[in-house]
């Protein structure tokens, strides 16, 4: 419960919202109440009056006033029901926004470095339908409870004022229609519930898998298989609903027979207090209809304490997620930048969580400004890990990455972030237009920037072979373009931001290789009077560097700078 406590302080700014919502449930409710009731009693009265004048008694009956008063309800019910439908609803789709804001303001810090060691579709269906599933917290759940609480309250104190023995009957029962069944059924569904929260992820995220994989599944015919487990997942999550379906099912149909049961006692108590002359005719009849009306509360409780589990679920995976620690700490008061950008890594050992072997052990390497240096070695080595550091999307476990003789750890990432310019081989182009994914580099180009940047990277003659120039969408992971394409694109990128360091991550892996030399040529002139670091496993742009280094786990080694012998090594090493 302290999940779900926690996620009500963050419906606080929107608690004017929600009160609104209960209290025109709980009118829209009372209306209902008194207009079944008041209906009642009007039939019963009218049909008594009838009959006194066939017997040739004379009756009285005022008519005009309880139409009035039906017609008032009913127009009080109608207004009152399309109001707290407008009300609630609204009052839930702010706070699951404010929850999508908070969730996003924790997970932000996790991007770079936390966030990258969970799933994607796990992390997907945490923001996806776990949020969502919060909005049966105020609509499902607290809103009904107290609805119910108050209009069964004033229902049982208006009865009391006619019969306090059917009142009292009528209050056991509903405890047990109100507290018992719901409870029971909580307990019963509770495994389902959260069964159904963990199931849903699954399915999400195998989902997820087999789309992003669709192409290589169908190659290596593994495609059936991956579709099998994705059904098999959805035939879980179908049974487990189907579970919980048949015993939302089962707690409707106990509680409409609590409310049978608790009609048929009242009208036996209500015909036999008429019997004793203690009560009129009329009179019961309101009794009866107010009970009748009165269990309508009743019917979504127990079905909303058996998905009490499901919200809890939910609610725990979010803030699981959310709580997570940084894999950095930022400083309470950072330090400004340095003007110069001399790089040394002393003793440098890091390892990622829950693994036994260190990646990098007691690496030192000074990089003063401008140097262009490349690290090569065998994949898996940690190369593209010790750019992470220089990043700062994890700080090392032991040593220090030092900028301008102070510590990484002295200055905010964000500001240290923009001392760097990176190309990697997966470069992520985003599901917009070539021109947005250029301005990622930075945001507020001119055009002439642009320009010069499109020029650089080698776009220009494909830019202007496409009908829409710039803005041409360039699909989902930039499957409209090739990968050279892809990969200029994100040259140009680079170029726009103009970092005073420049990051290359196998920058011309999978290119042809006159592809390769044009991006070869481009990062050329880009680095020209910039620090260059580059990893990479093969001896493909080495030409870009002033120094080699073997990457091994006992450390670097510098190669040989004469061209022959440093490619025979680079050649026996792969």
């Amino acid at each position: 419960m302290s999940d779900l406590r926690f996620f009500l302080q963050l419906f606080k700014p929107y608690q004017s919202w929600l009160i609104a919502g209960v209290l025109l449930s709980i009118l829209t409710t009372l209306g209902g109440i008194a207009l079944l009731t008041l209906s009642g009693w009007f039939i019963s009265s009218a049909a008594i009056a009838g009959v006194s004048v066939i017997n040739d008694v004379t009756a009285s009956f005022n008519y005009m006033q309880p139409a009035a008063e039906i017609r008032a309800l009913a127009l009080i019910r109608t207004l009152g029901r399309y109001g707290e439908r407008i009300i609630t609803h609204e009052a839930t789709f702010r706070v699951l926004a404010q929850v999508r804001i908070w969730f996003f303001a924790q997970i932000t810090p996790l991007a770079t470095g936390r966030l990258a060691l969970i799933r994607s579709g796990d992390l997907l269906a945490r923001m996806t339908s776990d949020i969502d599933a919060l909005d049966g917290l105020y609509l499902r759940l607290i809103a009904p409870v107290v609805v119910a609480t108050v209009g069964l309250s004033g229902v049982l104190i208006f009865i009391y004022q006619y019969a306090p023995l059917i009142s009292l009957n009528t209050a056991a029962l509903l405890v047990i229609a109100c507290v018992i069944v719901p409870l029971l059924f909580n307990r019963l569904g509770d495994n389902g519930a959260k069964a159904i929260v963990s199931l849903t992820a699954t399915f999400k995220t195998r989902q997820i898998e087999i789309l992003q994989g669709l192409r290589d599944l169908q190659t290596f015919q593994a495609y059936e298989r991956f579709k099998n487990q994705v059904l098999r997942v959805s035939e879980r999550l179908i049974e487990t609903q189907r579970g919980n379906n048949r015993l939302t099912a089962l707690s409707s149909a106990l509680t409409l027979f609590i409310s049978q049961l608790t009609l048929l006692l009242s009208v036996i108590l209500a015909a036999m207090a008429l019997q004793d002359g203690q009560m009129s005719a009329a009179e019961s009849a309101i009794l009866v209809f107010c009970i009748l009306a009165a269990f309508e509360l009743v019917m979504p409780l127990a079905p909303a304490m058996q998905m009490l589990g499901k919200i809890q679920q939910a609610a725990h995976n979010i803030r699981t997620v959310a709580s997570l620690p940084p894999t950095i700490n930022e400083p309470e008061q950072s330090l400004p930048l340095p003007k110069n950008y001399d790089l040394q890594l002393e003793n440098l050992s890091f390892r990622y969580e829950n693994q036994e072997n260190w990646l990098i052990k007691d690496l030192s390497l000074n990089i003063p400004q401008g140097s262009k240096i490349a690290i090569v070695g065998n994949s898996g080595m940690g190369k593209t890990s010790l750019l992470h550091l220089l990043l700062r999307f994890f700080d090392p476990q032991q040593g220090r990455v030092l900028l301008n003789g102070e510590d990484y750890k002295q200055f905010n990432s964000d500001e240290l972030l923009s001392c760097f310019g990176l190309l990697s081989q997966r470069s992520q182009l985003f599901a917009t237009t070539i021109r947005g994914n250029l301005l990622i580099g930075k945001a507020n180009a001119t055009d002439d920037e642009l320009n010069a940047a499109i020029a650089a990277a080698g776009l220009e003659s494909f830019i202007q072979k496409l009908p829409d120039g710039l803005e041409t969408w360039v699909g989902e992971q930039g499957l409209k373009v090739s990968g050279g394409e892809a990969r200029r694109i994100a040259l140009a990128r680079v170029y726009l931001k103009n970092a005073p360091i420049i990051l290359l991550d196998e920058p011309t892996e999978g290119l042809d290789s006159k592809t390769e030399e044009d991006v070869l040529t481009a990062l050329e002139n880009l680095v020209r009077d910039k620090t260059l670091i580059m990893v990479t496993h093969r001896s493909a742009g080495l030409r870009l560097a002033e120094k080699v280094y073997q990457f091994k786990p006992e450390g670097l080694t510098q190669l040989p700078s004469v061209p022959d012998k440093l490619e025979q090594i680079l050649l026996y090493s792969e």
